[in-house]
């Protein structure tokens, strides 16, 4: 019990360890943990609202993960300096636990200009963008240093740049954590023990591929019907990060979680490009700053979170599988870049990943 204790009590420090460092350059607030339900009230030391002046432009941002997490409290960060440095002229506006859709309706309502902004995984992109799908290939980048260098690079301006013409224009990626399989069943030490598992994934082809690999069947599905599914028996287990995990109480109804960090869960902060019109150009640079700091912010929380959060969910009863992550690549890797090379993702792409190992 006292074990128990003491590792809620060192998440707890550290999340509120975030909180004081502030905007400069120190850590961002990671909240105590909340359900995928609805943001918390606010409390009431909070400062009072500032009035908004006229004629400032109102941009909502949707996002479907639970408001304690990194991701938010990054897209958060980026409310906070556009406000700042704009002296009120752009507002922002955060809807998170899938209040304003899934990502598909998200992403929809870019194109369509109904929705302003969006954070969100990169494999809902897949479907209009398949050269999205070099991050949902297993093993491919070796750690965040790898992936980060990539995401600021060359490939990553790519991506930018072929979201463009779908009227989608793209701040910055960045990702919510290496997503490994949480299930429950048995445990998962070796790829073949996933085989017959229904394990939900991402609506992406590169995700897809990856559970046949395994020999599991995966289960494309809304974020916020997986809960239920885990309770119930419709699903085995999911992929996802540790913190995706953890704010949305996944571990309490799973037992297993195999951590051999197989691929990045790439997320990326958008707006339309009717939304990014509507801004006066004199602010446009301010949102572009912003959106490259908040997104360090957010990376530094994750950094900060991963390890703490593991072994809350270990001592709330989650067994810690680890793997020899060389085991798992050997077997999986060439049969994912067989079924995803050519045909989804071209070579070219592939090449300017590996350029970019560090």
């Amino acid at each position: 019990m006292l074990k128990k204790v003491f590792a809620v009590l060192a998440a707890l420090a550290l999340i509120l360890s975030l909180a004081a460092c502030g905007a400069s350059g120190g850590q961002p607030a990671a909240p105590a943990p909340s359900s995928a339900d609805a943001p918390a009230a606010p409390s009431d030391t909070e400062a009072p609202a500032q009035p908004v002046p006229d004629g400032a432009v109102t941009l909502k941002f949707g996002h479907v993960l639970a408001p304690g997490t990194p991701q938010h409290q990054g897209i958060a960060k980026f409310e906070e300096l556009v406000e700042e440095r704009t002296n009120g002229a752009v507002q922002i506006e955060i809807y998170p636990s899938s209040q304003l859709g899934d990502e598909r309706e998200l992403i929809e309502g870019m194109q369509m200009g109904t929705v302003d902004g969006y954070l969100g995984s990169t494999a809902t992109m897949t479907a209009w963008i398949p050269d999205f799908m070099v991050f949902d290939i297993p093993f491919l980048f070796d750690g965040y240093e790898h992936e980060y260098k990539v995401m600021d690079g060359q490939l990553g301006n790519k991506l930018k740049e072929e979201c463009l013409p779908l009227g989608i224009h793209i701040l910055t990626l960045s990702d919510a954590g290496f997503s490994n399989i949480i299930n429950n069943g048995h445990p998962i030490e070796k790829p073949e023990d996933a085989k017959g598992m229904n394990i939900r994934v991402m609506e992406s082809p590169g995700l897809i591929a990856y559970m046949n690999a395994l020999g599991a069947n995966p289960v494309p599905m809304a974020m916020s019907e997986v809960f239920t599914a885990l309770q119930n028996g419709t699903l085995d287990g999911g992929t996802w990060p540790v913190v995706v995990a953890y704010f949305n109480k996944f571990y309490t109804t799973t037992d297993y979680m195999t951590l051999v960090d197989p691929l990045p869960t790439s997320i990326m902060t958008a707006m339309s490009e009717s939304a990014w019109n509507s801004v006066p150009e004199e602010y446009r640079d301010i949102l572009t700053q912003a959106s490259v700091e908040a997104t360090a912010y957010q990376r530094q929380v994750l950094a900060e979170s991963i390890d703490s959060l593991t072994a809350v969910m270990e001592e709330e009863g989650v067994t810690i599988i680890r793997p020899d992550r060389n085991v798992w690549k050997d077997a999986l890797q060439q049969k994912c870049l067989d079924a995803m090379v050519p045909k989804y993702v071209p070579q070219e792409l592939i090449d300017l990943v590996n350029a970019d190992k560090v």
